[in-house]
């Protein structure tokens, strides 16, 4: 019997970001770029942390290896060659940004997309599989969709959006687990706040998650209820209280792709498989949200098989 961890990581993101297949050149990058995201959480003290001090070599390897693509790509670009990538985008935007400026924002991106959206896969399947009608609510509506198809013909958009409760299970998931706990922002001015004065310049924490646990805003907020985005009758209101991408200028630009391949990995999921826990996992929000162990999961093709 398989007993396979879900996935993790980003294989594609280099190839998206600047047209490199998997190799020899984006396995170094990645084994790297693995002790930049060690460090990512750790207290910056180079003294006392070694894995702090491993993480800032490992960046700075990062963006030499990154500033070196940069280059040739802009080279490229001014004798008129381009391609469709994140980096041809930032070559050819109207803000002309410096090489520096690109690495940067390529590393970012990194960072931000780097196992996201595979450990909210993974806490899905914790959620659901501790709550067995959800789960079972789940199937019902992915099973409809697979009856209505042939056993080769693939997803269309008609059929995601089709799917009403997977968006709760999505909606819930995100919620009670949300993978980015807060964001940082900083005053461009002084700014009161219910009888309290932020000064200009200071820099301000805002936690997603105590408010997407909050009692007030979340009945029985600790507790994994899918049902509640259904009529919206255990949240006060969504549209102000629920912001597990940010929001406004600084929304994250892949909410609906995240929510698109949650969605399409949970069809497959549960048409496909069935599953029980490995081992007892608990999840843990410090300094990510995450699972302890990965969540790992005995997993049996089911008999009758979808494509």
């Amino acid at each position: 019997m398989d007993r396979p961890c879900l996935p993790h990581g980003r294989s594609q993101e280099v190839k998206q970001l600047m047209s490199y297949d998997p190799g020899e050149w984006s396995e170094s990058l990645r084994k790297e770029y693995l002790l930049v995201i060690e460090g990512f959480f750790t207290v910056p003290l180079p003294l006392f942390s070694t894995t702090y001090r491993r993480a800032i070599k490992a960046r700075t390897k990062v963006a030499e290896a990154l500033s070196l693509i940069v280059r040739e790509r802009r080279k490229e670009y001014e004798r008129g060659a381009k391609k469709n990538d994140m980096l041809a985008a930032l070559l050819a935007g109207d803000d002309k940004f410096s090489d520096e400026q690109i690495v940067d924002f390529l590393v970012a991106l990194l960072v931000a997309g780097y196992e996201t959206t595979s450990t909210i896969m993974t806490l899905a399947v914790k959620f659901l599989t501790e709550t067995p009608l959800a789960l079972a609510q789940l199937k019902e509506e992915h099973e409809g969709i697979r009856a209505k198809k042939s056993e080769s013909e693939a997803l269309q958009w008609s059929d995601y959006k089709s799917m009403p409760f997977t968006q709760c299970v999505v909606n819930e998931t995100l919620r009670v687990a949300n993978i980015i706990s807060g964001v940082f922002r900083r005053a461009m001015t002084d700014i009161n706040i219910k009888g309290y004065t932020i000064p200009k310049g200071w820099r301000v924490f805002a936690s997603f998650r105590a408010v997407h646990l909050d009692h007030n805003q979340f009945k029985d907020a600790r507790t994994f209820n899918p049902w509640r985005w259904q009529s919206n009758s255990g949240i006060s209101c969504p549209g102000h209280v629920f912001t597990p991408f940010g929001g406004g200028p600084r929304l994250c630009p892949g909410y609906e792709l995240a929510r698109v391949e949650l969605s399409v990995f949970l069809h497959h999921l549960v048409t496909r498989f069935s599953w029980e826990p490995a081992e007892e996992d608990k999840l843990v929000f410090f300094p990510t949200t995450r699972t302890q162990k990965r969540y790992p999961i005995n997993v049996r093709r089911r008999n009758r098989s979808f494509s």
